[in-house]
């Protein structure tokens, strides 16, 4: 005879006004720490993330708990040992010494990371990542290459891993904490902002030009090296006086080769901010000028504007100031981008350089824009060229024609001079 029981388990149940206040509560206070955290990349913009989320996920080393542990990164884990060996050396501390520092600040820059990533490290071995993950950062900015150098890490660091160690630092999921690297530089002087400015002028494809100052917001603590950079790009970009609301409009028709027929010339910027992108009124028979930052896209560039489109997702907080700057740098330039003749017309202005094709470029372009959100300039710019279709229609149409028959307007001119010159030798012979 079989008897069964059965046992009444009781749950009980958290009441749903206490659930919803409890996580807006967490939610809220993760909230308030946007400006410092060290975010994951946005899971709407992994469609950008590359070939195999090569954009995404670093390929030869690991910066911080996100990917640490990943198996084909291990062999830049034994050179982070002798980086920081050499790195306690050049500063004249003893190793324990700065990692003492180091251990001192591991429950801030633990908070810098999403709680999963960091809970199953002990403070010891978080420590030890930290560690050794910024000695090895700072120690492969200051590396040049020359005879001063290790040449274990300049073999390590610098010239076997070619671009890929400049493209992994930069990466959104794989930053350290400021304040990591800030403790660091308190044994050691590393000329990071040097480093960045460089890499920055270089980016904007602005090397050949003579030096100039990079004003950036002294107020603003940037949270990892990725952010600063951003702010060594953008920071002394003005700011708008006023967010004026933007309307709907046909953007069907606004590609490079469409702005050159009604009158609009394409320009490479020369301000020191990335992501310049504005139309001036001439006033004049020349039409407008439409002024844009020049971009040398090479594999690395490529990888860079993406993971700072992906940080400005992640810290953008209002609208229409919304902070979607290289966002809406990179929108414009793919809608300006129709075919491969719209590319080539931007690198005959100097908008666009680098060794990738035409169809390349192309490619790369208007696969981001797929996945981007618009910001507020890219509405504001494009405004203002509906603004100018509307208020210049008649030179429109007539640069239009001659900009579309200059060919055959050319070839009429030097038939009628042919025949002018013909004309004139008859008529002197009929006089001679």
């Amino acid at each position: 005879m079989n008897t069964s029981h059965t046992k009444e388990i009781t749950i009980e149940a958290v009441p749903i006004q206490d659930r919803v206040r409890r996580e807006t509560e967490r939610l809220e206070t993760n909230f308030s720490r946007i400006d410092t955290t060290i975010h994951r990349f946005p899971q709407g913009l992994r469609g950008i993330g590359g070939p195999g989320e090569r954009y995404i996920i670093p390929s030869v080393v690991a910066l911080g708990p996100y990917h640490h542990g990943r198996q084909e990164l291990q062999e830049m884990e034994e050179v982070k040992h002798a980086a920081a060996y050499y790195f306690c050396a050049q500063s004249g501390h003893p190793v324990e010494e700065v990692y003492a520092k180091i251990l001192s600040i591991v429950d801030q820059a633990r908070s810098c990371y999403e709680k999963d990533a960091a809970a199953h490290y002990n403070d010891a071995k978080f420590a030890d990542m930290m560690f050794l993950d910024g000695c090895f950062l700072l120690m492969y900015i200051c590396t040049e290459g020359s005879v001063q150098d290790p040449p274990l890490l300049t073999n390590s660091m610098v010239l076997s891993m070619g671009p890929c160690m400049l493209r992994d630092i930069l990466l959104l999921e794989n930053q350290l904490p400021w304040l990591v690297l800030e403790a660091l530089l308190t044994f050691k002087h590393v000329q990071v902002q040097e480093f960045l400015v460089d890499t920055v002028r270089d980016f904007m494809d602005v090397s050949d030009r003579p030096e100039e100052v990079f004003v950036v917001n002294e107020d603003y603590r940037a949270p990892h090296l990725l952010g600063l950079a951003r702010l060594y790009m953008t920071g002394s970009m003005p700011q708008d006086e006023e967010a004026l609301p933007v309307s709907y409009f046909n953007t069907a028709t606004m590609s490079a080769i469409h702005l050159a027929e009604i009158g609009i010339h394409i320009t490479a910027s020369k301000t020191t901010w990335f992501a310049n992108m504005s139309l001036s009124r001439s006033g004049c028979l020349l039409g407008d000028e439409l002024s844009m930052s020049p971009v040398f896209l090479n594999d690395f560039t490529a990888c860079w504007l993406v993971n700072m489109a992906a940080f400005e997702a992640r810290i953008s907080t209002r609208y229409p100031m919304d902070g979607f700057l290289v966002s809406s740098y990179l929108s414009l330039l793919a809608l300006l981008m129709d075919k491969e003749e719209d590319v080539q017309k931007l690198r005959a202005h100097h908008i666009v350089n680098g060794l990738l094709s035409n169809q390349e470029m192309l490619d790369f372009f208007k696969t981001i824009a797929r996945h981007l959100r618009l910001g507020y300039r890219f509405f504001a710019l494009l405004e203002a060229i509906e603004g100018y279709k509307t208020e210049r229609r008649v030179w429109i149409m007539v640069h239009r024609f001659l900009y579309l028959h200059w060919k055959t307007i050319v070839t009429l001119i030097s038939i009628a001079s042919v025949l002018v010159g013909i004309f004139r030798a008859l008529f002197s012979l009929k006089y001679h």
